[in-house]
């Protein structure tokens, strides 16, 4: 198999959308666990992957880096438990087939690219059943941007591939504008999708290579990346 093409996929707005469930199992864990109410609106946030949210909330509240662990943990069992109570949780339109596309495809392999905690982000997509399309992927798991996820996910995917991949044949779908700014940072091609929680006039603003209200016109989303 000769793998030419990495598709990295956002995963809220994109992927699914449920909601603000991620913001509330946060803000239960440390409740559950220390007593802070609303944790992640009364705290010094100073970046936006989840890491850098954690460590923000633990530091406003003089919580020890020893207890991230336990904290992580905990963040696992109430996000599963979110969800499962979540009755409007839902995947987006055309996602399954795109990801099944791509999936049995000989030449192009799936991968996420996420603010999220790695266990944040398979968590939700499990209670979905999309997990089992994804054994690539950038995380919130480290400080930085999602452009420095998607440098370490590029460089795994090379290795696991024995590739080196052209930027031209690297893909970002997400639904806001900060993806289409990683794309640009990284030289790759960016598919904006109005599923998320930013108007379409604001997305092609930013002038994404592509952009589509939503993906359910799979045949066309398949054009993008030459599929």
């Amino acid at each position: 198999m000769s793998i030419q093409k990495l598709i990295f996929w956002d995963i809220d707005g994109t992927l699914i959308h449920c909601g603000s469930d991620g913001r509330k199992a946060l803000n239960r864990t440390f409740y559950e666990l220390y007593n802070i109410e609303n944790a992640f609106e009364s705290s010094d946030i100073g970046g936006a992957m989840d890491s850098m949210i954690l460590s923000g909330i633990m530091k406003s509240h003089s919580i020890g880096k020893d207890q991230l662990p336990k904290i992580v943990r905990h963040y696992q069992k109430v996000l599963e438990d979110v969800l499962a109570n979540n009755k409007e949780k839902r995947i987006l339109p055309g996602v399954p087939e795109l990801l099944r596309t791509i999936h049995h495809s000989n030449s192009s392999e799936n991968a996420l690219l996420t603010s999220n905690l790695r266990i944040g982000a398979m968590t939700k997509l499990n209670s979905m059943g999309l997990g089992d399309f994804f054994k690539l992927g950038g995380f919130g798991d480290e400080p930085g941007e999602k452009w420095d996820a998607a440098y370490a996910c590029i460089r795994e995917a090379e290795e696991m591939y024995d590739t080196v991949f052209s930027r031209d044949q690297i893909f970002l779908i997400g639904d806001s504008v900060y993806d289409i700014e990683c794309a640009a940072k990284l030289g790759i091609k960016s598919i904006a999708v109005g599923t998320g929680w930013t108007d379409a006039e604001s997305l092609l603003a930013h002038k994404p290579d592509h952009f589509f209200p939503d993906l359910s016109d799979t045949e066309e989303v398949l054009k993008a990346i030459d599929l």
